[in-house]
Order: structure tokens, then sequence, then C-alpha cells
């Protein structure tokens, strides 16, 4: 609950920065999002699989007292490999990595702007690879807030006052761009103070730990981390990357926009994700299959209600986001980037831990032939479709890849585990997806968009959020609303 009211407040930051700063910015806009997305992408190689034997290997090291057995200088050691590894890998294909991007652009402001400022990726991308490691790792200490203000927070909040500055040309796109390298180096460094403030951040390699069985098994999945995760960013997140290379950087701030409001959504799976990911891991290490079992369906049931609705309260409202918007004419081009990505989103939180599941246990290498035949399938429909499709062409890749991923994993997780996430109240909340949204598409509108969005939000979050209460859909949300009454009354 704390992590999604911080990400709420930094939604509502966002949302105002959506509507009214990134439309008069579309340009910029699209070149920082371009340039994040290879952070986000290249995360799994540039931390060469810290990233996952953060959560994966915890439970092995722990022990505080023995500063965890040196588990941060192991991870950190781990990014420093990765991101040489990559940065080399970058180097030497440089020249093919500009042309294809000058190649491919549709105007001129892609053609000179992304290859001129490409290389500011890499300094961006290696601070946020790390802070994500590190906000990975503190998640085992239950700890999710604090770095989600740093990691995501802070960035929903510098963005929006960069960009003004670049519309406003109080700054020049350079300088912004510089300032952005600045904020994620900060928000890295702010991570290890406030691991050392935990008492954490324990920096004395123990090698002597490190025995060859354990070596061996780190070493298989470090290679599994690092190729099987970056499959996996390919499968979900290289939508943006694409369509700011091969359409306009226009089109890809068009896209993200739509985009970030489909994000909203993910707001409470990440922190469910991020809360149960060290218990999931825990569970497998015990072989405790009632507990995982019990997990599984409670995360899956808990996010499929959360996630219908919001993301049918933000369809319902649609027509009206865009009409408030400065530029909405424009924006509303990514009317159907936002159903195909909210899609996808529906199908990732209705299958709940199943990834997880697989990552953590002795299994994971099953996953790696999926992956990678997923992410290949992922730039092959991208390359495809978004020159036939534009931004649509590439949000029905992502929905495609994300749901085909999510449909093996599930079956992985049968097959392995004997264990689902499904239940009968998985129909029965669609279900009641589609009847209040059927109910509120036939209210009349008055034409005044503001109100117009409240109204019919409102409506939606009101009939769906009054049958899964009344059918109980998901215990756990109903015993939350319960003790979110019983202090509204006592207060």
């Amino acid at each position: 609950m704390k992590y999604s009211i911080v990400n709420l407040v930094g939604l509502m930051i966002g949302a105002v920065s959506t509507f009214f700063v990134y439309p008069h910015a579309l340009i910029a806009y699209g070149l920082f999002q371009v340039l994040q997305s290879v952070g986000m992408i290249g995360v799994p190689l540039l931390t060469f699989g810290a990233n996952t034997v953060a959560i994966r290997f915890f439970p092995r090291f722990q022990n505080k007292q023995a500063g965890h057995h040196g588990f941060v200088a192991l991870l950190v050691t781990l990014c420093c490999i990765g991101f040489l590894i990559s940065g080399t890998l970058i180097g030497v294909f440089w020249d093919e990595i500009i042309h294809f991007m000058q190649s491919r652009a549709k105007s001129e402001e892609s053609a000179n702007l992304l290859p001129t400022y490409f290389w500011i990726a890499l300094p961006l991308a290696f601070f946020y690879a790390i802070g994500v490691v590190l906000s990975i790792y503190s998640s085992n200490f239950k700890r999710i807030v604090v770095p989600t203000l740093l990691l995501d927070f802070s960035q929903k909040v510098v963005a929006p006052f960069l960009l003004i500055a670049v519309w406003q040309r109080w700054i020049t796109l350079e300088t912004a761009l510089y300032g952005l390298v600045a904020h994620s180096a900060l928000v890295m460094i702010s991570l290890i103070f406030y691991l050392r403030w935990l008492k954490e951040w324990h920096w004395k390699p123990q090698p002597a730990f490190l025995t060859p069985a354990l070596r061996k098994e780190l070493w298989q999945f470090i290679l599994f981390g690092a190729v099987g995760g970056f499959a996996l960013q390919l499968a979900s997140k290289v939508d943006v990357f694409m369509v700011g290379s091969m359409q306009t950087l226009k089109a890809a701030g068009i896209y993200s926009i739509a985009g970030y409001i489909a994000a909203a959504i993910d707001i409470p799976t990440k922190g469910l994700y991020a809360a149960s990911a060290s218990s999931v891991a825990q569970y497998l290490a015990k072989d405790d299959r009632p507990a995982l079992e019990s997990l599984y369906k409670k995360v899956s049931i808990n996010l499929l209600v959360i996630g219908v609705l919001l993301f049918g309260a933000a369809w319902t409202s649609i027509d009206e986001l865009f009409k408030v918007m400065p530029n909405g004419a424009e924006v509303s081009a990514g009317k159907f980037v936002l159903l195909y990505i909210g899609l996808s989103r529906l199908v990732e939180m209705g299958t709940g831990l199943n990834n997880y599941l697989m990552y953590y246990s002795k299994y994971y290498l099953y996953a790696l032939v999926s992956l990678s035949i997923l992410a290949v399938a992922n730039i092959s429909l991208n390359l495809w479709l978004v020159p036939k499709w534009g931004i649509d062409g590439a949000a029905v890749a992502t929905l495609i890849s994300v749901a085909s991923y999510n449909m093996i994993s599930v079956g992985l997780v049968w097959y392995k585990f004997k264990l689902q996430p499904f239940s009968k109240n998985t129909l029965l909340v669609l279900a009641a997806g589609l009847m209040a949204y059927a109910l509120v598409f036939y209210f009349p509108k008055t034409d005044v968009h503001l109100l117009d969005i409240a109204i019919r939000s409102g409506l939606f979050v009101l009939i769906f959020g009054g049958i899964a209460y009344y059918f109980r859909f998901s215990q756990d949300l109903n015993d939350m609303v319960k003790m979110l009454a019983g202090k509204i009354k006592r207060s």
C-alpha cells in the first residue's frame, strides 16, 4: 500500500506532465524516451544478470553478521563486467547502429537528433542499471518505498522540469540530456547511501564463500539472467526504441504518452512483485508448494481485479482525456496504442507470478528457449508491423509477444509444479469488467470534457468495484477496504 500510494502521487504528477507538458515538446520527449529505453531493455546485459541474481541467490548468501558474504560487492562487480562487455560490443557495431537509425528514420529530426545524441544512452543506461540492481537488492529486506521514490518517482519530477525548460527555451536540448544523466547518477549514489543507512551495504568481498559448486551454479544462472532477461526485455519493451528509430521522434513521443496512461495499471503490479519476489525465492528454496500456490493465486486475482478497475476507468474516458490535452488531436493517434498495451498489462497481471516461479527455480533454463524465440518474434513483428501500421503496429507486436510469453510461462509452471493462477473468479472479474464498460458506454455525455471524465470513469469504478466487493473476487482487497474504512471511522 505504501508503494502504491507513492506511485499514485507520482502518477498524478505524471498525469499533469503527460496532459499539459509533453504534448508541447513531443520531439524532445520522444528523444528522452528512446534514450531511456536503451537502459530499460539493456538492464540484464548491462548488469550481467545481477538484477535476477539479487533475488535468486540472496537466501544462499543471507547472513547479516557475515555481511551477507560480500553479496553487494558481487552484484556491483557483475554490473561492471556487464557494462564492459556491452560497451565493447556497442563500440564495435557503432557505425552499423548509427546507419540503421539514419536509414530508417522517417523525419529529419529523427535522422539528425537520435544519431547525434545516442551516445548519451550509454552513461544513462549504466547509472540506471546499477540503480535497478540496488533497488532490487533492497527488496530483499522488504524495503521498496524509498528505492521507488529515488528510482521512479524522482524521474517523474525531473523529466517534466527539464522538458518545460526546453519548451520555454530556458535551456538547450543538449543541456536537458546532460541533466538526465546527472539525475540517474545522483539516484545511484543515493541508493548506496540508503543501503548504508539501513546497515545493509557490506563492501567486503568474500571469495572463499564461493565454493566451486556455488560458483558453477552462479555462472549458469548469470548467463541465463543476462541472455534470458535481455530476451524478455526485447519481447516487451523494445517498442519505443523501434518507433523512435523507424518512424519519428514525435511518433515515439505520442506512443510514450499513450504508454504512460497504460503504465498506470502497472503500479500495483510492481509493488506486489517487488514485495513477493523474495518470498517466491524462499518458498522455492524450502519446496513449500502450498505457500507457493496460495501466493500465486492471490497475486494473480488481486492484480487482475485492480488491473481491470484501472484500465476500464482509463478506457471509458479515453476520448475525453485526449480532448483536454494540448495538441490533443495529434496525440489522439495513440488511442489504440493504449488499448493494445493495456490489454498486454492485463494478461501479465492475470497470470501473476509465473515468470518468477520459473526464474528462481531449478528449472530456469526451460524459460530461456521460449524467451529467445519471443525476443526474435517481437523484433520481427516490429520490423514488419511498424512500417505497415506505425505506432499501432508496435503496440500490437507488444501485445502478441507479452501474451504469448505469459501463456507459455503458465504452461511451464503447470508442467513442472502443477500450479496455475486461475480460478472461477478470473472469468467473473473479466465478465464484470465488460458488463461495467457496457453500462458506462451508453451513458449520455455532457460535452464538458472534465465532467465527462469524472462521471464516466467514476461510474465504471463504482459499478465494477461494487460488484468485485459484493462477490468477494479478492478477499485480500475486501479486507483492505474494510481496514481503510475502519481507520477513517476511527479518525
